[in-house]
């Protein structure tokens, strides 16, 4: 009967889709973050602001290769040298990493970032593409990893697209049980207008620390994917 063969089918799709879950991780950090802007329009040298932002998120391997993480943040970054306004900032970001070889990957995504201040709102959308690496240590489940990313499509509501727009971060990740933990260190920058009157440099650098929590399969190839 056609139906008892959709039945089998709706039956046997997902479980097999299911079957090639090896890793499946709920993740918490926590990142200390540094915002830098040089706006010639404006004048008055560079604006600081630091501050905490949280975050939480989701991540899969799928079957050998395929690692697919979603991750959302928030916090505050208070004025320090040259800023005057508070800015509050939302993150959403979607990524994955496909595994080439044991100690290199192809990384993509894209993350949606909005900076909120008393006086406007800006989102930016940045969609990325890089590469990013592994290096394992002499202590059992200690790696190290390096990635490197450009944002050729990034776009900010107000600005023109930027003209030089790369990122990159170095980490130390752990795995022991079901318990991974990584310490990061990234920087983003983003160039605008270079060399007219509107130049506009962004600076995003950010120190965190990510734990997460495996709640199926062993201990997984450390994944070089941003978090």
């Amino acid at each position: 009967m056609a139906w008892r063969a959709v039945a089998a089918t709706c039956l046997v799709v997902p479980s097999t889709a299911a079957a090639q879950i090896r890793n499946l991780g709920f993740a918490g950090d926590m990142a200390l973050a540094e915002h830098r802007v040089d706006d010639r329009r404006v004048g008055g040298g560079v604006e600081i602001s630091t501050g905490t932002l949280l975050g939480a998120g989701v991540r899969v391997s799928v079957g050998s290769r395929w690692t697919i993480g979603a991750m959302g943040r928030t916090g505050v970054l208070h004025p320090d040298s040259g800023a005057t306004l508070q800015r509050d900032v939302a993150e959403l970001g979607l990524d994955a990493a496909f595994r080439m070889r044991e100690w290199f990957d192809v990384i993509g995504g894209v993350r949606v970032r909005s900076y909120t201040t008393a006086l406007a709102r800006q989102r930016w959308t940045a969609p990325y593409l890089g590469a990013a690496g592994r290096v394992t240590f002499a202590v059992r489940g200690l790696e190290g990893l390096l990635d490197l990313t450009v944002h050729p499509f990034a776009s900010v509501n107000g600005l023109t697209r930027p003209e030089f727009a790369i990122s990159g971060g170095a980490a130390v990740a752990y795995s022991r049980g079901r318990f991974d933990t990584q310490l990061r260190y990234s920087v983003e920058r983003f160039d605008f207008a270079r060399g007219t009157a509107d130049e506009r440099s962004e600076q995003l650098s950010v120190f965190t620390i990510r734990v997460q929590a495996r709640v199926r399969g062993g201990v997984p190839k450390t994944t070089t994917a941003p978090p």
